[in-house]
């Protein structure tokens, strides 16, 4: 079916369209430069005075963390269902699973394909461990044709490190801990080589990360760096990580409000004597830990931090990727990404924070546009979302919304849009969910290696990959996630 979409103010950073009135044309789920509107099989959308957007694309959201099943029954975290609407609602068409390890891949990639609407896909968190040898001894060609394989295995977009650095119990062991000076400087060599194609490598952020040079901490894509800034001095840090050109998502903490679901999922364990939070192994330094307990204390100075650098990054946001983020459900559920989207866009929105140090600084909806869809489509090599353009995928969010709109009205109008077009499928339609579409998602996977060089990869690599499988008492072949899971691959 082709649709025409009339009339419509478009926001289109990737293509320099900044609020122009003009008409978009889909035909077979694809944007296309034109169609025959007396076909009997257009469907025409009329968008006068309506913001018009890509899909918002979320590149860092625990919806498929292994553990968090567990977590529904114990703090309410939403269900699949409600995850695929919700997003759709927001006017997102596409979310990411940062936090998926070799042990949990075929758990997260059932998980992911449960959620309704949205397209998804998952980081693979690489464990430090399995390549301790590696990193000793400067073995980067190895490490390289590691990851290749394993992105192969687990149908993973991109490559995590968790921690960056390889932490021995002391008992036991003979070799030493690994710092991380050493293995940021190992993989920040990695990436520099231009021989290999291999997707960009992020890095978790936690406070000791910013004491790193942040000129090598610059070559990574840093997530959720806002979790870093506990200080002045790390604030500054992550400042000059912008402002060398560096590659962010935001991590936005968010002040807690009665009746929110107020989860954190880290390594800290709370309070003794506070036993309200799960704790789960999925082969990392330590149990990864779901609480609901606060240190009211620091909350305040990472609300605090990670409002102001998010105002104050837009200075930068012509020089690199930032995107938008809360590690959620860490700084805020994404239910809540409306109340701090319409802080971003209006200062009289941002009265709930604690802090009055804030800058009077207000995003444009291009801008917003900017942070939610064109750059974590670059972040995520998503060369068909994140924009308009002829050839992209037919996701599009259409908002009753203006640059005139009242400080008052905007969390509402953000909080639902008026249309959600999925690959030209109208799956919201005047704000309600159109119940006959948009139900068999296709499960899409992004980050394509090819048969023969994964093939080589392993030939040469078979005595690290034998020697990281046997650590888990498991063959590739057990770990390797169902082609069931992803359907039709498609590379970008």
């Amino acid at each position: 079916m082709n649709t025409w979409l009339k009339n419509g103010t478009v926001y289109d950073p990737a293509n320099g369209i900044e609020g122009e009135k003009m008409d978009i044309f889909i035909s077979g789920g694809k944007i296309v430069d034109e169609i025959k509107a007396e076909s009997e099989a257009t469907t025409i959308i009329d968008a006068s005075d309506k913001a018009v957007m890509p899909g918002g694309i979320d590149v860092h959201s625990h919806v498929a963390t292994y553990g968090l099943n567990l977590t529904r029954f114990t703090f309410g975290f939403p269900t699949v269902n409600e995850i695929g609407y919700a997003y759709a609602r927001l006017g997102y068409t596409y979310v990411n699973e940062p936090l998926m390890t070799l042990n949990t891949a075929n758990y997260v990639h059932h998980e992911l394909s449960s959620i309704p609407v949205v397209d998804t896909s998952s980081f693979l968190v690489l464990s430090l461990y399995d390549v301790d040898k590696e990193i000793r001894e400067g073995d980067e060609e190895s490490v390289k044709n590691l990851i290749l394989f394993l992105l192969d295995l687990t149908k993973s977009i991109g490559v995590k490190i968790y921690d960056a650095r390889v932490k021995y119990a002391k008992q036991g062991f003979f070799y030493r801990d690994i710092d991380e000076k050493k293995c940021v400087n190992f993989f920040y060599e990695i990436i520099k080589s231009e021989e290999e194609k291999l997707p960009q490598i992020q890095l978790r952020t936690y406070p000791e990360l910013l004491d790193e040079n942040p000129s090598i901490l610059s070559g990574f894509c840093l997530a959720h760096i806002a979790s870093g800034m506990d200080n002045e001095e790390r604030y500054e840090t992550a400042m000059r990580i912008l402002k060398n050109g560096g590659a962010v998502d935001l991590g936005i903490f968010y002040p807690s409000q009665k009746g929110d679901i107020d989860m954190r999922i880290g390594y800290d364990v709370p309070a003794e004597g506070e036993n309200n939070f799960n704790s789960v192994d999925i082969g990392l330094e330590k149990p990864l830990v779901f609480s609901k307990v606060r240190e009211e204390k620091m909350e305040d100075k990472r609300i605090y931090y990670s409002q102001k650098f998010a105002l104050e990054a837009l200075e930068y946001l012509n020089s690199c990727h930032i995107s938008f983020s809360t590690d959620s459900p860490s700084g805020c559920l994404f239910y809540y990404y409306p109340k701090l989207f319409a802080g971003l866009l209006n200062s009289a929105n941002r009265k709930e924070l604690k802090n009055d140090g804030l800058r009077d600084i207000e995003y444009s909806l291009y801008e917003l546009a900017v942070i939610t869809r064109t750059n974590p489509a670059k972040q995520l090599c998503l060369r068909n979302k994140g924009h308009l353009g002829n050839g992209a995928d037919a996701d599009i969010a259409i908002y009753d919304i203006g640059e005139d709109t009242k400080a008052e009205e905007l969390e509402k109008r953000l909080s639902c849009c008026e249309y959600l077009l999925k690959g030209g499928e109208v799956v919201i339609y005047k704000g309600e969910l159109n119940r006959d579409s948009g139900r068999a998602r296709k499960k899409r996977f992004y980050f394509e290696v090819g048969e023969k060089e994964v093939g080589e990869a392993k030939e040469r690599q078979r005595e690290v990959i034998e020697r990281i499988c046997n650590r888990r008492s498991f063959r590739a072949e057990h770990l390797r996630v169902d082609e069931w899971f992803i359907g039709a691959s498609e590379g970008v």
